[in-house]
């Protein structure tokens, strides 16, 4: 991950009053520093960071060189938290779907069967996914699939959330 703890690059992300525009310039710029916010929501933070890691969630920061090409041109997500192998982000060939449920979830089971490789883009934070996660350990674990989110951590699904998972998995398609 580039420089800046982890919690200051989710309080920049996530609890910043700053326009999508005027954080990525600030990210661009240099990596948050914790002095930069309120030591009680850097501590939240660190607890969402240290659940995540637990879990084995990789942070992308749109600073970082691991981060997709792809998702630099449109309207980057300034984070994107990864469960599995970051490369597949970049493989072209990967099936990339949005979600796991339905048709989605279908066609993703038939790839992952017939021994493909997959990007789910989950429109919910992962700390809110982590039966989902259980379930796909094994894919995760020998990466043929990888899952990814850019909405807070202990985000739920709601419908607004849908759209920015729409541009992330036409960028990743592309």
């Amino acid at each position: 991950m580039s420089e800046g703890s982890p919690a200051a690059w989710l309080a920049l992300a996530f609890r910043s009053p700053l326009s999508h525009a005027q954080k990525l310039e600030r990210a661009q710029g240099a990596a948050p520093r914790d002095e930069e916010f309120d030591p009680a929501l850097l501590a939240r933070e660190e607890e969402d960071w240290r659940a995540l890691e637990a879990l084995g969630i990789a942070l992308l920061t749109i600073a970082d060189e691991r981060y997709p090409e792809r998702l630099r041109a449109g309207p980057a997500p300034l984070l994107l938290f990864l469960a599995g192998r970051a490369s597949l982000l970049e493989e072209r060939g990967a099936l990339v779907v949005a979600g796991v449920r339905g048709a989605a979830g279908e066609a993703l089971v038939e790839t992952l069967d017939g021994g493909g490789r997959a990007v789910a883009v989950l429109s919910k934070g992962l700390l809110s996914a982590r039966s989902l996660l259980r379930a796909l350990h094994e894919p995760i674990a020998d990466g043929s699939l990888a899952l990814v989110s850019a909405e807070p951590p202990r985000a739920a699904w709601g419908p607004s959330r849908d759209a920015r998972r729409a541009r992330i998995v036409a960028a990743l398609s592309g």
